[in-house]
């Protein structure tokens, strides 16, 4: 598929009526893993590239760092990608349009951007700046003649509690998506009820990051639910694989951490696609 072709299979995935999980990817290897198991489309996790690369999660990698990895990802799989572009890597609108166009520039045919701002303790960018980077991020993308998916992401319920936040979130949601984004990412929500009275009040797709304690998939579609994906947790997960092999290495000397793993051809195939 061609780039446009992508973006435009991707955008479909967001208007019928099945509900679209996309499981995030931390590097080409594990991009691949995730199309072998029949994936789609992938998403691609901010916090897992980063750690893959010697970085804490937070734009401590940067523009340039992460747009080289979303470009490794894109080239590496024939599915199309999105990106988790942090919070624009910067504050203005400017800034968001020049990280949207970046990732595309990259291969991506998706992005995420938060309303948050990094810089000094989390707190969420005031409502007509956040509307303004949205309606950038559109822009970018429109301007680059592709229709990629804007995931405009609200981070309320990462600084409050359920009940002093439910307002702010879908008011923020709405705007965002009446601003021009495909969907709208609703971060920090796991509680079932809560997640259906978000779904039944946001005029558009709705984005959840899914881990324990979150409802299934199916439950998740029942209550509304578009989008569902999981973040850093399957590279976190594969990196406590690796300290259960480290453990048992230094601890009893054995390898059966070891045992089931991918073989060496196996790695090539998936790689290769083939």
């Amino acid at each position: 598929m061609s780039q446009l072709e992508k973006a435009e299979k991707l955008l479909a995935m967001h208007k019928n009526d099945d509900i679209l999980v996309l499981p995030n990817a931390w590097d080409v290897a594990s991009a691949c893993v995730l199309v072998d198991a029949g994936f789609k489309a992938i998403a691609t996790t901010s916090g897992g590239c980063a750690f893959s690369v010697g970085f804490c999660d937070g734009e401590h990698i940067g523009r340039d760092g992460m747009t080289e990895i979303v470009r490794r990802m894109a080239c590496g799989v024939p599915v199309p990608v999105s990106a988790d572009m942090e919070a624009g890597y910067g504050g203005n609108p400017d800034d968001v349009m020049a990280t949207v166009k970046a990732a595309l520039d990259a291969g991506a045919v998706g992005v995420n951007i938060e309303d948050s701002n990094k810089s000094g303790p989390r707190r969420l960018h005031n409502l007509d700046l956040a509307v303004s980077r949205v309606r950038a991020a559109r822009k970018a993308a429109d301007d680059f003649g592709i229709p990629a998916v804007i995931n405009a992401r609200t981070d309320g319920y990462m600084l409050g509690s359920d009940e002093d936040m439910f307002d702010e979130t879908v008011k923020r949601a709405n705007a965002y998506l009446a601003a021009g984004a495909d969907c709208a990412f609703v971060i920090g929500a796991r509680d079932g009820d809560l997640i259906g009275r978000l779904a039944a009040s946001i005029d558009g797709p709705m984005n959840v990051l899914a881990g324990p304690g979150t409802p299934p998939v199916p439950q998740l579609k029942e209550m509304g639910v578009k989008r569902v994906t999981v973040g850093g947790n399957i590279a976190k997960a594969a990196y406590t694989l690796v300290k259960t092999a480290a453990e048992e290495l230094m601890q009893s000397g054995t390898y059966e951490f070891a045992a089931g793993a991918y073989s060496q051809p196996e790695m090539h195939r998936i790689i290769k696609g083939e």
